[in-house]
C-alpha cells in the first residue's frame, strides 16, 4: 500500500476534492469536524478519541444521517483499533454522499490492512470512480491487484495514477514491475527509463541516495523473491540484479548478476553469483561478456534458487 495512508490528517484538503462551493463552506464549522478536528490532534490519546467518539454518536443520534458525522465516527474508530465499525461508518458516510469518495477509500486502507483484500479493492475503485483525481486510490488498487495476481487491471490502475502524478517514482517503479509480470517487454523498458530518468532527476535525499529498486517480484514454491536492479554497478562488485529470496518475509539469501572491475579485466563482465549468510560463492561457467537478457538471467537465477534454497 502507498504507506496505507488513511485520509483523515489532511482532511480539509481531501474533501475539497468532492465537496466544493456552499455546501463545503457550510459543512467546513460542522459539529462533526470541529470533534474530528481536536481528535486528530490527539490521535495517540485513547481516552480522547473516546470522548470524540461518544460527541460523535451524539451528533448522530440527532443527524443519523449526517455524511460528515459518519466520516469522523469512521476515522476515530479506525484508531481505536474497532475496524470492523469503522468500515461500516466510513461506507455509510459514502452511501448517502457519493462524492465522499475519500470515505470509501479509507475504508479500503482499513480493509487491506487487516488482509481483507478483495473488499479493500472494492472500495478503492468505487472511490476511483467517485474522485478520478485520487491518485492513492489508483495506486492502492493497483497494489491489490497486484497482490492477487490480476496484473491487468494493476497495469490499468497504475496507469491512472502514472497520469494523475507523471513524477511520481513509487508508481514508475510499480509500473515496471506489472509490465514485467505481464511480460509486455516494450512497455517493461519505457517504464524502467522512466524510473532511471526520475531517479537522475532527483532532489529528494532518498531516492538521490538509493541504490537499487524492486524491478520485478515472484514466487518459487515457498519462496517469495524479489528482484532488484541497482543503479549503479560501477563499484568493486556491483549486481546488476539482486534476487533476493525471502521465506515468510525473512530473507535467506541471493543470487546474483554481478560485475566487478577484476573480471571486467578478465574479459567476462558478467557472473552468476550467490550470496548466504556470512558466504558468496560464484557459479563456474555462469559468464557473459553482453549483459544478457533480464529473461536469460531470471531463467539462471531460478534454476540456481531451486537448487540451494
Amino acid at each position: 500500500m502507498r504507506g496505507s495512508r488513511i485520509v483523515g490528517s489532511v482532511l480539509l484538503a481531501a474533501l475539497s476534492l468532492s465537496i466544493g462551493g456552499a455546501a463545503w463552506a457550510e459543512r467546513r464549522s460542522s459539529p462533526a469536524l470541529a470533534i474530528l478536528r481536536v481528535a486528530m490532534e490527539k490521535e495517540k490519546d485513547g481516552a480522547a478519541l473516546a470522548k470524540a467518539l461518544a460527541e460523535l454518536d451524539a451528533v448522530i443520534a440527532k443527524q443519523p444521517k449526517d455524511p460528515d458525522a459518519l466520516y469522523a465516527r469512521g476515522w476515530v474508530l479506525s484508531h481505536l483499533g474497532r475496524s470492523d465499525q469503522a468500515v461500516a461508518a466510513y461506507d455509510q458516510a459514502f452511501e448517502i454522499d457519493k462524492t465522499q469518495a475519500t470515505a470509501s477509500y479509507n475504508a479500503g486502507v482499513v480493509l487491506a490492512e487487516t488482509g481483507r483484500q478483495k473488499e479493500a479493492l472494492m472500495r478503492f475503485d468505487r472511490a476511483l470512480a467517485a474522485d478520478p483525481k485520487l491518485i492513492d486510490a489508483a495506486y492502492n488498487a493497483g497494489q491489490g491487484y497486484y497482490n492477487v495476481k490480476d496484473f491487468a487491471k494493476a497495469a490499468e490502475r497504475w496507469e491512472t495514477a502514472s497520469r494523475l502524478a507523471p513524477d511520481d517514482f513509487d508508481v514508475a517503479k510499480k509500473l515496471v514491475q506489472t509490465y514485467v509480470a505481464l511480460g509486455k517487454d516494450a512497455e517493461a523498458a519505457k517504464a524502467r527509463a522512466r524510473v532511471f530518468a526520475l531517479k537522475k532527476a532527483a532532489r529528494d535525499p532518498k531516492l538521490v541516495s538509493m541504490k537499487s529498486y524492486v524491478y520485478d517480484q515472484f514466487d518459487l514454491g515457498a519462496h517469495h523473491i524479489y528482484a532488484y536492479e541497482s543503479f549503479d554497478t560501477s563499484g568493486d562488485l556491483g549486481y546488476v540484479y539482486k534476487f533476493v529470496v525471502t521465506y515468510q518475509d525473512k530473507p535467506l539469501g541471493s543470487v546474483n548478476l554481478e560485475t566487478s572491475a577484476v573480471i571486467r579485466e578478465q574479459g567476462a563482465p558478467f557472473i552468476l553469483g550467490m550470496d548466504k549468510p556470512g558466504r558468496h560463492t560464484s557459479f563456474p561457467g555462469k559468464t557473459w561478456k553482453n549483459q544478457p537478457p533480464y529473461k536469460v538471467i531470471k531463467a539462471e537465477a531460478t534454476k540456481a534458487i531451486e537448487a540451494n534454497f
